[in-house]
């Protein structure tokens, strides 16, 4: 048994020498020495830049007017239609399943439309009040918003780069009325409204999913849904100009958000310098 090993020890060594001798023969280089590859390291970091985009569906809790208060109104209809936005926002990644970022976004003009009638009277007062006659108010208007949150958010851990979310966020939604239009067909009646602004708390829930494209660079597919509270108009006057009422009421607006963003990591390690052998 010690005969046969040392021969194939033996034979180790010609074959190396031979194939060394081979190579300086033909004046190539020896090969270089085999080195373990260097560990992976992450381009990204806690901090990130996001921006996003989205189509908002707004809905309308109630609408007012003075008026409401004078006669039995019937609101038939209120709506606000569908509409882009558009948003940026900075964040940390705490590694331990927490996120937090500060967001603002423009909410893009927005069709307002809404319906009322009234059943009237036979005009004259009754208990103080006058009895108006029968009609009805068709309201139009554009609804354009700013708004800023404060968010957090837990990941749910990841599967395959992908990473299910949810979470949370307050802040402010600068809300407002723009062109307001009220047409009261059956009195031949047309009134205007100023425009109106209101500051509001705002607050959302998010539930999303999160897809890792390189160490630093996050796709995002979420749903929202946001509170962004009431707005009223300015004063209401007729074409002719003569006050009509204080303004039209546009009372819990919420909205159901899709969204799609990027998330751009940075503040890690930079990446490992290429190797080189010489």
């Amino acid at each position: 048994m010690g005969n046969i090993r040392s021969i194939i020890a033996a034979l180790a060594l010609v074959v190396s020498g031979t194939a060394g001798a081979a190579a300086a023969d033909l004046g190539l280089p020896p090969p270089p020495p085999m080195e373990p590859a260097p560990a992976p390291t992450c381009c990204g970091g806690p901090w990130y830049l996001k921006g996003f985009m989205g189509m908002a569906t707004p809905n309308v809790g109630s609408i007012f007017t003075d008026d409401f208060r004078t006669n039995t109104f019937t609101v038939e209809h209120e709506d606000i239609k569908s509409s882009p936005f558009f948003g940026m926002g900075i964040g940390y990644d705490t590694g331990h399943y927490l996120r937090f970022d500060l967001t603002g976004e423009y909410r893009g003009k927005s069709a307002f439309f809404a319906q009322d009638k009234y059943p009237g009277g036979d005009g004259t007062f009754h208990t103080g009040q006058p009895v108006f006659n029968p009609g009805t108010n068709e309201y139009t208007a554009d609804i354009e918003s700013w708004v800023g949150l404060a968010n957090a958010y837990i990941d749910l851990g990841t599967w395959h780069c992908v990473t299910p979310y949810i979470g949370g966020g307050v802040g402010f939604a600068n809300v407002s009325v723009l062109g307001l239009k009220d047409v009261n067909v059956p009195n031949n009646g047309v009134a205007f409204g100023s425009n109106g602004t209101d500051t509001n708390f705002a607050w959302a829930v998010y539930a999303g999913l999160a897809y890792d494209v390189t160490p630093a660079v996050t796709l995002d597919l979420s749903y929202r849904y946001t509170d962004l509270g009431d707005v009223k108009s300015g004063p209401v006057t007729t074409y002719q100009g003569d006050f009509a009422y204080n303004g039209l009421e546009i009372n819990h607006i919420t909205s159901n958000d899709l969204m799609l963003g990027v998330r751009w990591k940075f503040g890690g390690s930079p990446a490992p310098m290429p190797v080189s052998y010489k």
